[in-house]
């Protein structure tokens, strides 16, 4: 019989077989194990801690009700990815539509990359400023929830942009876009603000 000890290395192969049997240690192995790594995902795109702890709640509940469906195509922390950044990126649809704000429309389609990805620069004295954090913040809160998703996985959570797009359920190409899209509209929201900030 497995424990939830953290000292006790539990193969994701062998936790998988458990949470497809409804064994109760799988599920609190899944929740000690990850359950850091949803929440922050969740909050870092909600913004709200309540929000974020339904969030994560809920990912763990659909994780339950479709273990059976899953089919080990990619990791077990990718799936879980997916799944809470799908909860997130819903509950902030429903909070914006109640709040009766328009929720910006992004396509993957259009604008070309480069063969290789550029880097958003952003002034260096500027990072350094004790407000930057802030406004970093609301420059992730002012962009739209696709943009923020690819940003929170791919810069915060430091996923490979295969990981990104895997749990984005979209192309790796599509992933890149959004990424560097993202860049470029917090480099431009951040430029602007240094500049009131100098002003």
């Amino acid at each position: 019989m497995f424990t939830t000890d953290a000292t006790n290395d539990i193969s994701e192969e062998s936790l998988l077989e458990g949470l497809k049997a409804h064994e109760a240690w799988a599920c609190e192995r899944l929740i000690a194990d990850y359950a850091e790594m949803v929440f922050r995902v969740c909050y870092r795109i909600l913004q709200d801690e309540q929000e974020a702890e339904d969030a994560m709640q809920e990912t763990f509940l659909t994780v339950y009700r479709s273990i059976d469906n899953f089919r080990g195509d990619a990791k077990l922390s990718s799936w879980l990815y997916r799944v809470a950044t799908n909860k997130a990126l819903s509950m902030l649809r429903s909070r914006k539509r109640k709040q009766g704000q328009n929720i910006p429309l992004e396509t993957d389609e259009g604008d070309e990359l480069p063969i290789a990805d550029t880097y958003a620069i952003v002034p260096e004295e500027f990072l350094l400023r004790q407000e930057s954090a802030a406004l970093l913040q609301q420059g992730l809160e002012a962009m739209s929830p696709k943009l923020r998703a690819a940003l929170v996985l791919y810069e915060l959570e430091g996923l490979s942009m295969k990981e990104t797009a895997e749990a984005l359920g979209i192309s790796e190409s599509a992933a890149k876009l959004r990424v560097h899209r993202g860049r470029q509209f917090l480099q431009t929201y951040l430029t602007q603000h240094l500049q009131e900030a100098i002003a």
